[in-house]
């Protein structure tokens, strides 16, 4: 069909077009469409809709779709009514991102634009056009990722751990939330690569790494902080336990290399950066005593 036939129909009803037409060209669509009913439930989805959410027509065939939007999108989905009720006061269409769970847990983010239409009997029914973001979302989460992670031991970077680290300041000043900031430096390491090769010295940070973490315990940010250094934040310890917790990553650290440490307890009127350069000095120190020594607040 050539433009000079399609301006003979209107642009809006599309005379002359009857609905099989639209019943088609909705079932051949790769687009996810869906329609619901004035309650929320699913009167029609094309295939490519039961494709984005993970499940066949007979499955969600009168089901709301909060069945199977994510648990952390369900504040957004019972909020809708009325955030289309703003958009459709400046004349738009409601445009969400959200996400789908299929029912072996795997998560499909859209784009999804909601419109109001008119049901049987003038009802207000919903129809919902997704553009499906997922492989957008999982490049940018990969590059994210990336971007805070140490590509050798798959620690956290430097970036990642005050990234992370952002939160405790807000509750720094609350005695019960304590926390304690360290550094670590592995004791003669460049003799250690010298004589056994750098792929040696690699091995040695990345087992390390693995075994420390699981001392560290799951609430702490261990990050590599760069060459042979790494830095920890032992959030809810004490001076004591962190002293413990310290010793022994020591008993773990392979081939019966030693690493020197200092460590420092979060001041209510402190920076976290403040904080991390008093655990430095404390390496310092730490390192002029001698190999596998720790220093900290207690001593």
């Amino acid at each position: 069909m050539d433009n000079e036939h399609v301006t003979n129909y209107d642009a809006i009803t599309f005379t002359g077009v009857d609905d099989e037409w639209f019943r088609v060209m909705f079932d051949a669509s790769t687009v996810p469409i869906g329609l619901a009913d004035e309650d929320g439930l699913l009167r029609a989805a094309n295939a490519a809709y039961c494709a984005m959410v993970g499940r066949s027509w007979a499955e969600i065939a009168g089901r709301s779709s909060r069945e199977f939007t994510h648990p952390d999108d369900l504040a957004q989905h019972a909020a809708v009514e009325g955030m289309m009720a703003q958009a459709r006061a400046r004349g738009d269409d409601l445009r969400i991102e959200k996400r789908y769970v299929h029912p072996d847990g795997t998560v499909r983010w859209g784009w999804v634009s909601v419109s109001a239409v008119s049901g049987p009997g003038g009802r207000a029914w919903t129809m919902a056009v997704i553009h499906d973001t997922t492989d957008r979302r999982i490049a940018e989460d990969r590059l994210l990722t990336a971007a805070v992670t140490d590509p050798l031991t798959g620690l956290l970077n430097r970036r990642g751990w005050f990234e992370r680290l952002a939160r405790f300041e807000e509750t720094s000043s609350h005695p019960e939330t304590p926390l304690i900031l360290a550094v670590l430096d592995f004791d003669r390491f460049k003799a250690y690569n010298d004589t056994r090769g750098h792929h040696a010295g690699d091995r040695l940070l990345v087992e390390f790494a693995t075994a420390a973490s699981e001392v560290a315990g799951d609430d702490a940010l261990f990050s590599r902080w760069g060459g042979e250094e790494f830095a920890l934040a032992l959030p809810g310890r004490q001076t004591s336990q962190a002293h413990a917790v310290l010793q022994a990553m020591g008993a773990v650290m392979p081939d019966s290399q030693t690493f020197s440490a200092g460590f420092a307890e979060l001041r209510p009127t402190e920076s976290v950066a403040d904080c991390f350069d008093r655990a430095d000095t404390r390496l310092y120190r730490a390192k002029r005593d001698g190999p596998g020594q720790i220093r900290g607040d207690d001593n």
